[in-house]
């Protein structure tokens, strides 16, 4: 008795959703190398976010944590909407490289929103009337006393990535 297995359809489906979630797909949200400020050293937006994420006492510079901050607030939305991508994955409706997509633009919306609301600690006098000074240039503009926004840079090149792992 010989048997032969009969591919249906849903076989074939499966059989591409699986492949496609084992595709070696990462998103990635942060600040990446194209990323720098128009100053003399073309200083990276990535370091600047870490400098203000962390703090850095050498240069009076104090934590205003916004990452660290949206990860434990919003992990368990990121998840549900990465299930719900798996399961869309399943379904045959969205590939892995849309639904990290979709992950990637949901979390760096939620750091902006995060960024958004942070009032404290203030800006220290002496960064106020620097600011002050350099938008009395009529070119430079930006926030005058709104920490992490002064030219938007940070805020504005905040983005997310798929990439081949």
């Amino acid at each position: 008795m010989k048997i032969t297995r009969v591919t249906t359809s849903a076989d074939r489906a499966l059989q591409v959703a699986i492949k496609e979630l084992s595709n070696n797909k990462v998103g990635r949200v942060g600040w990446f190398e194209n990323s720098r400020y128009p100053d003399k050293d073309a200083t990276q937006v990535a370091f600047v976010a870490a400098q203000n994420e962390y703090g850095n006492p050498n240069k009076n510079i104090p934590a205003r944590p916004f990452m660290r901050p949206t990860i434990a607030a919003q992990q368990n939305t990121w998840k549900k909407v990465a299930e719900q991508g798996a399961r869309n994955i399943l379904k045959g409706n969205q590939t892995s490289g849309d639904a990290l997509e979709m992950l990637g633009l949901k979390a760096a919306g939620d750091i902006r929103k995060t960024i958004s609301k942070i009032l404290t600690p203030p800006l220290a006098p002496s960064t106020i009337q620097a600011r002050l000074a350099r938008y009395a240039d009529k070119q430079t503009v930006g926030s005058l006393t709104k920490p992490l926004i002064d030219t938007g840079l940070m805020f504005a090149t905040l983005t997310n990535t798929v990439e081949d792992e």
